[in-house]
């Protein structure tokens, strides 16, 4: 099987762990989200509105850590201090932890470990041994447990389990081709997840017991990266079946699948993100240059439009709890930061800035204000 695809870097190859991509025609350089919101970065009377936290890679120690960033202030606090890598992966529907991908090098071998961080100081908590692959955890809607990628048991396998160190993991799949990339549809009944199991990787779907598995997708290119709508209605995922990499759509009964994109050419296309009321994607469209920008898409149809310039790598939209602006990571001055932007593209505005790069944002509404530890404070041109 090949994934190269799902495995290209960004900025460098240690941050395997993102996904990702221009040559746009949906707005000119220079001019992108010019629209009615006015231009030039946020005003601190409406960035004092801004909702929630966001929790970040940052590569400001020799290892990788997890920080939270609140974008009305600035404040930082680090999460994690664990020696190897670890990069946030969802964070609980309660708001009050984050699941945590630790990764190392032991021997020779790389090594991954689900870890639950309690946004409160709590001690963490280790989900699973050191293995191979454990990655990709998805949430129940209430919590309860949790779907993620395993090889505990073969290749890799999609493996349910509550949040407990001592839960039992219950395999749901069986194809020792290999499984991968689960997602909880938002009312917990289902699994979405791409497999290999017919010779290349095709998106199904099946309930969240592992059974009634049913095929979505059959093309003999690589679709990967399935993503519930929050709303329920559509499925997104990339692939290549088009000789380039581009964000797709499908509904759960497999009908109506489209590029998102339409006749748009915006590039490689990677990292969809679902605005909350599940009516957009954002994506990044990486051009020959290897220069990306992020772009908005209507699912109900019509042409992409482009959020940022193109005239550097902007990368890995995540959209605020209340989809009114979405958070990205850039390398607009040279080092790769976070920056924030209304969802028309307005307002860009620079979020972190600490040497060494900042990326992979999630934002979310934290049940309690993150416990203030020894790394916290308010960042330097913030």
């Amino acid at each position: 099987m090949t994934r190269d695809f799902a495995k290209q870097a960004w900025w460098g190859g240690a941050r395997r762990l993102a996904v990702l991509a221009l040559l746009g025609a949906g707005c000119k350089a220079g001019t992108c989200g010019s629209g009615a919101s006015g231009s030039g970065p946020l005003s601190e009377q409406e960035r004092r509105g801004l909702p929630g936290v966001i929790a970040f890679v940052s590569e400001r120690a020799p290892q990788k850590d997890v920080w939270l960033v609140r974008p009305a202030t600035g404040e930082q606090t680090q999460l994690t201090r664990g020696p190897e890598d670890e990069y946030p992966g969802a964070p609980s529907p309660d708001g009050a932890s984050l699941v945590v991908v630790a990764a190392a090098e032991i021997q020779g071998l790389h090594v991954e470990q689900l870890r639950l961080a309690p946004l409160d100081g709590g001690p963490v908590v280790m989900l699973s041994a050191p293995r191979g692959r454990a990655r990709n955890p998805s949430w129940s809607p209430d919590g309860s447990w949790f779907v993620a990628e395993s090889d505990a048991q073969s290749f890799s396998d999609v493996v349910r389990q509550a949040p407990r160190a001592d839960a039992e993991v219950v395999r749901l799949t069986q194809a020792p081709e290999g499984n991968f990339e689960p997602s909880v549809s938002p009312d917990g009944t289902q699994v979405a997840f791409a497999s290999s199991r017919t010779g290349d990787p095709e998106i199904y779907v099946m309930k969240a017991d592992g059974t009634d598995v049913r095929r979505l997708t059959s093309f003999h290119k690589e679709d990967m990266a399935p993503r519930w709508s929050p709303d329920g209605k559509w499925i997104s995922f990339v692939s290549d079946r088009e000789g380039r990499v581009r964000v797709f759509v499908v509904k759960p009964d497999g009908t109506d699948l489209r590029a998102v994109s339409g006749s748009q050419q915006t590039g490689e296309e990677r990292e969809p993100a679902w605005s909350p009321d599940g009516k957009k994607l954002a994506f990044v469209g990486r051009a020959k240059d290897q220069k990306a920008r992020i772009w908005v898409a209507d699912v109900a149809g019509g042409e992409p439009v482009a959020l940022t310039d193109g005239k550097n790598t902007d990368d890995q939209p995540e959209w605020s709890p209340d989809g009114k602006y979405v958070a990205f990571a850039s390398e607009r001055t040279g080092d790769v930061e976070l920056f924030l932007m209304r969802a028309d593209g307005s307002g860009q505005t620079q979020l972190t800035s600490t040497k060494g790069a900042d990326w992979l944002p999630r934002w979310f509404v934290p049940k309690t204000t993150p416990s203030a530890g020894p790394g916290a404070g308010r960042a330097e041109g913030t």
